[in-house]
């Protein structure tokens, strides 16, 4: 699965779980309401738990809920839980070859892309989850 797409249901399932005032929810109730696969939604939730945004309780009345407040949890957090690859702008890194201007411009790309990935985690780390809360 694309990583962005990882990131958006993974964003959505911890939205429906701030919106349900620290009850659990179960994968699939979640997977339900934002209309994703429940095995590809437990995969990412598994993902968050491991990162310590949301805790998994196993049996007949477990689920998911968040581990702290949605106010606390930060996209750019969220992001790096999901994410893990490069991102997909870093594959232009790709493109350049062995020979000398593939080489230069594998050094310019580096710097654009180290650029473009400080710019994405500051965006994302001025947002919660708290903010899509109604």
């Amino acid at each position: 699965m694309a990583q962005l797409k990882r990131f958006g249901f993974g964003l959505q399932a911890l939205i429906v779980l701030a919106a349900n005032n620290s009850e659990q929810c179960s994968s699939a109730e979640i997977a339900e309401q934002i209309q994703c696969e429940p095995t590809v939604l437990r995969k990412i939730l598994a993902q968050l738990a491991e990162h310590g945004i949301v805790e998994a309780r196993q049996g007949r009345s477990g689920g998911y809920q968040l581990t702290r407040s949605p106010e606390q949890i930060t996209l750019a957090e969220v992001y790096k839980s999901l994410h893990e690859k490069e991102p997909q702008w870093d594959r232009m890194l790709d493109t350049t070859g062995n020979h000398l201007f593939g080489q230069k411009m594998h050094e310019s790309f580096s710097k654009i892309m180290t650029d473009i990935n400080t710019q994405v985690n500051q965006v994302l780390g001025t947002y919660t989850v708290g903010d899509f809360l109604d």
